[in-house]
């Protein structure tokens, strides 16, 4: 009597399993695409890629996705500054000009470039230019070098001998 228990138990266990296995079927496969047609189409897209690449065609990935080029911000040298040339801040919003000095006007420190804000000039470190696909940048936003140029100011000022 054990032994037939046991065997129902087991076998009622085991038979619904296997019924629902039995039903799946193979999956659906939507729109009717078919594995082997991905494969030649995939094998096309490689061929043509190669294809230019072994023409000396200028090729990478980005142009395989057909993705807009946009260069990252990278250092600015000092080439890349010249007068007249517009700088932005960090998040796009412009700060002001490359100025060019006139002849009267001294450079507190040749290796800084002055910015001309259209309020004041001041001299901006090197260090602190980026440029990308848009033109000049600093690593700041325009909020932060506004507070700055404020500082230097009444920095300045306070520095400047009082008339008698």
């Amino acid at each position: 009597m054990r032994k037939t228990i046991f065997f129902w138990i087991v076998g009622a266990v085991l038979v619904p399993a296997s019924a629902a296995n039995a039903q799946a079927g193979p999956p659906a496969n939507p729109g009717g695409v078919r594995p082997q047609d991905v494969a030649a189409q995939n094998r096309q897209v490689d061929s043509d890629y190669n294809t230019l690449a072994g023409r000396g065609v200028d090729v990478n990935n980005a142009d395989r996705k057909g993705a807009a080029k946009h260069r990252s911000p990278v250092p600015a040298t000092a080439e890349d500054i010249k007068a007249g040339a517009p700088v932005r801040d960090v998040k796009g919003v412009p700060i002001g000009t490359i100025a060019s000095l006139s002849s009267n006007e001294i450079m507190a420190d040749p290796t800084q470039p002055v910015i001309d804000t259209g309020q004041a000039k001041i001299g901006v470190p090197l260090n602190a230019f980026g440029k990308d696909d848009k033109g000049l940048l600093l690593s700041i936003t325009a909020e932060k070098f506004n507070q700055l140029v404020a500082q230097v100011h009444s920095t300045a000022q306070a520095s400047e001998p009082q008339p008698k």
